[in-house]
């Protein structure tokens, strides 16, 4: 009967473990939505720029509202589903949240830094994808935010324009390549 129970305390236990890490794992979506947002509104204002006499390319970053009404979308859906917040939960949100708040601080200095936040965002977003790999125990986010920090380094080099192209490539590779992964690893569990 003890042996039964051990057994059963084991299972439990798994369960719990295996429950807390998709809890996390199933927030790929917000990889992949910011990654497709960022990409595509990356891409189009440098085609604007360089393709068009379009007066204002910088509306591409439009787009960014649309990354907005996802991810309340699905943060409010996956929110719902979540019956117990674990630790690396806590800590998973408060990382995006740092990442939110600098996010606003640099758009509301832009102006002061001549607009060239491309660098900036991108080490940022390095940082937390970074983070978030670590926390997840997740290497291709590791990696991710390691290919986000390198392109941060070769944006403070280059010109804006092709700050626009390095930042678009970077979040397909940084983001989108470990989301897709990471839906997997999750779909696969």
């Amino acid at each position: 009967m003890k042996k039964l129970d051990e057994e059963k305390n084991l299972d439990l236990i798994a369960e719990m473990i295996s429950r807390a890490k998709g809890n996390i794992q199933s927030e790929y979506i917000f990889f992949l939505i910011w990654g497709w947002v960022i990409a595509l509104a990356s891409f189009l204002h440098y085609s604007l720029i360089k393709f068009t006499n379009f007066e204002r390319p910088e509306l591409a970053w439009s787009l960014i509202v649309i990354g907005v009404i996802l991810s309340a979308w699905y943060g409010y859906k996956i929110g719902k589903r979540k019956r117990v917040k674990t630790y690396a939960d806590r800590i998973y949100g408060l990382i995006w949240l740092v990442f939110l708040i600098n996010y606003f601080i640099v758009l509301f200095f832009m102006k002061d830094i001549n607009y060239n936040v491309t660098p900036i965002i991108l080490l940022m977003a390095g940082g937390s994808t970074f983070l978030s790999g670590i926390v997840i125990k997740f290497k291709p986010l590791i990696w991710g935010g390691i290919v986000l920090w390198i392109s941060a380094i070769i944006s403070f080099i280059v010109p804006g324009e092709m700050q626009l192209l390095i930042g678009g490539f970077s979040i397909l590779i940084g983001y989108l390549i470990p989301g897709y992964m990471l839906k997997n690893k999750n779909k696969n569990e």
